[in-house]
């Protein structure tokens, strides 16, 4: 098993993932002992997402103790006074310094937090084959994408981490980002949208907005408002369901007004992206959908959403996936070379299905080869991107001059590339299947 390791940090979970290059999909790493299977659907034959309970038990020495599912799993067996640590990552984003007895020392909730991290990422990295050079990479809450020194905070814990459990070399995405490529939101540059996480009884609603950097692809991000409160402080089970409904409203009121505030209205909103293990209670879930009539809400992906997006952008895939150049295919028509529009400006990645479908003639008797040269066509030209490596594509049998040999479908995958699959139109044995032709911009 390969692939780069993401750890998305939450208050009542951790969730682990990775990309899998055969099947071109990031997945969720199950950890023997750290991790169980989750269900956050009602659909029984729906996939289960692993995740460990951010859950910490300290033994008679600092060095030992028992994380996520081990600590679930020893409730029962418990005996003795020994506190379980949870809602670890709060510490890290407000900066107190609250010290508890742990392990036969006295430890703050950083460091607490800290020794159950560098243990997720060690297991999670034995499980995975890594070598201490591996990039881990790490979602990085809202509240850190909006104040310079929480994210100098949290990334400095965070490297604390990353070297106590045996690495040296980290990543950080923002969780907003992560979150809605995971949850299957198309991000645009200027669109808004909000992230909502309901998370071991705490909420946090954020308006982001997306963007890029002038004369570069880099993207942006920025945090209009944002609101971090207990759900009926702090356990909902305290409250009724109306009560907690209410409240939340009331936190997204605040949320939008807060954005209103900068000019920017609430019914404009690209959509509502939902994580955490709150999302899939009922009451919070319409209250969701009859608060944002209108506006699409991605609400299906609640725990994987920002460990998988994050692990698809560490990929190469990039969350403002659309196309900034028009781009064709070149081909010989008598003795005059003509292009075939392929994508145009603007066209978002990856494609609702082909974005061109064409039937390639031979040029000449006897003609088996044929390369696929890609133009990026400009007012002042056109400009081949693929020159030095076409995609080839050969058949089974030669044809006369002039003869459709073969019919193709063009589409483009998540990481921008222009993908090909062709079959022969005599024999229609496939030629080629979601091959790489050229890589867009």
């Amino acid at each position: 098993m390969a692939g780069r390791l993401v750890i998305d940090f939450g208050n009542a979970y951790t969730v682990a993932a990775y990309w899998r290059q055969v099947s071109r999909q990031a997945e969720t790493l199950y950890v023997p002992g750290v991790m169980r299977p989750i269900r956050t659907s009602t659909d029984r034959n729906g996939k289960a997402v692993y995740a460990a309970p951010a859950l910490i038990l300290y033994g008679g020495a600092a060095e030992e103790y028992l994380i996520g599912q081990e600590v679930a799993e020893n409730l029962s067996g418990l005996t003795d006074d020994r506190k379980i640590f949870s809602n670890l990552k709060l510490d890290i984003i407000t900066g107190k310094r609250v010290y508890s007895a742990a392990g036969g020392r006295r430890l703050s909730g950083q460091e607490i937090a800290r020794d159950y991290i560098a243990a997720v990422i060690s297991r999670a990295g034995q499980a995975l084959g890594l070598g201490s050079e591996a990039v881990i990479t790490f979602t990085v809450p809202v509240a850190a994408c909006m104040d310079e020194a929480v994210w100098q905070r949290y990334r400095s814990w965070l490297a604390g981490a990353v070297r106590q459990a045996g690495f040296t070399r980290m990543e950080l995405v923002e969780h907003p980002w992560a979150a809605a490529w995971g949850a299957g939101m198309r991000i645009k540059p200027e669109d808004r949208y909000l992230v909502l996480d309901l998370d071991a009884g705490i909420v946090e609603a954020a308006v982001v907005q997306a963007g890029h950097s002038l004369g570069c692809d880099e993207r942006q991000l920025r945090v209009l408002s944002h609101v971090r409160e207990w759900l009926m402080g702090p356990t909902v089970g305290q409250a009724s369901d109306n009560e907690c409904a209410n409240q939340l409203e009331t936190i997204l009121q605040q949320t939008l007004r807060q954005a209103a505030r900068l000019g920017y209205a609430g019914d404009d909103l690209a959509g509502v992206i939902v994580t955490g293990d709150g999302g899939q209670q009922l009451p919070f879930k319409q209250g969701i959908h009859d608060f944002f009539v209108g506006i699409p809400i991605y609400d299906k992906r609640l725990l994987d959403a920002a460990a998988c997006g994050a692990a698809a952008l560490t990929a190469g895939f990039d969350a403002c996936g659309y196309i900034r150049h028009n781009y064709g295919l070149r081909y010989l028509d008598q003795d005059h070379y003509q292009y075939r529009l392929l994508t145009v400006s603007g066209t978002f990645y990856p494609s609702d299905g082909p974005v061109a479908e064409l039937t390639i003639r031979a040029g000449y008797e006897g003609q088996q080869e044929y390369a696929l040269f890609i133009y990026r066509l400009e007012q002042g030209g056109s400009h081949c991107i693929n020159e030095d490596s076409p995609l080839i594509i050969t058949t089974g049998a030669p044809a006369s001059s002039g003869q459709a040999a073969i019919q193709a479908s063009i589409s483009i995958d998540g990481a921008g590339q222009l993908v090909v699959t062709a079959y022969e139109v005599g024999s229609k044995q496939i030629l080629v299947n979601n091959a790489p032709a050229a890589k867009l911009m």
